[in-house]
């Protein structure tokens, strides 16, 4: 994330430091814009600090609809029994965005801010993500969706308006979309990789 990088230059002072560009290979994808959207939302991840679970659980109550939340390796124990929240099984990448296609909101308040590739595979389906902008993904591809770490209170309040402002979450749908062609398509990732290159040459 770009909020690393002053972090890794006092490691390196005078040397060139910059962040690796990220993307969806869709080649196996046939189809996946076609999966109709249900009225049901996902949080990112786990109960465990690492992924802040409990945060994103409560805050996409919001929504008022049915919780869903992938299986991670550091699952808490007790957690499948937390009411309104359906743990989906383990499954593999493809298995997992043909899944996540069918959701029509996302939360992910993970505070560790280490990936951000939820994020971006919401923004590649059109699924508005509230979550910490100090992540990339987040900031680039949901701008308007993003708080700061901690703001539990704002991210509410964007919970609440996803849910009822209709030209608001359509107008999300779109904007995260055209945003992920724009930041990590293919083409673009080439892009910044022949940049990347003359970053650290030069």
């Amino acid at each position: 994330n770009t909020t690393d990088i002053p972090y890794y230059k006092g490691f390196v002072p005078g040397k060139p430091v910059t962040n690796l560009p990220d993307l969806i290979v869709d080649d196996t994808l046939m189809g996946i814009e076609h999966v109709e959207k249900q009225d049901k939302a996902i949080i990112g991840g786990n109960f465990c600090r690492w992924y802040g679970g409990f945060d994103s659980y409560i805050v996409a109550q919001e929504f008022g609809v049915p919780l869903f939340v992938p299986s991670m390796g550091r699952k808490i124990e007790g957690e499948e029994q937390i009411e309104n929240l359906t743990h989906l099984p383990y499954m593999n990448w493809k298995e997992w965005i043909y899944k996540l296609a069918e959701f029509k909101y996302a939360v992910h308040l993970m505070p560790t801010i280490a990936a951000g590739t939820f994020a971006m595979n919401c923004a590649y389906l059109g699924i508005p993500c509230v979550g910490y902008k100090d992540a990339d993904t987040q900031s680039k591809l949901h701008p308007q969706l993003g708080v700061n770490i901690g703001d539990i209170e704002s991210a509410r309040k964007l919970c609440n308006k996803l849910k009822n402002d209709i030209a608001f979450y359509e107008h999300q749908s779109e904007v995260c979309k055209h945003n992920y062609h724009a930041f990590h398509s293919e083409k673009q990732f080439v892009k910044d990789m022949k940049k990347l290159k003359e970053v650290l040459n030069g």
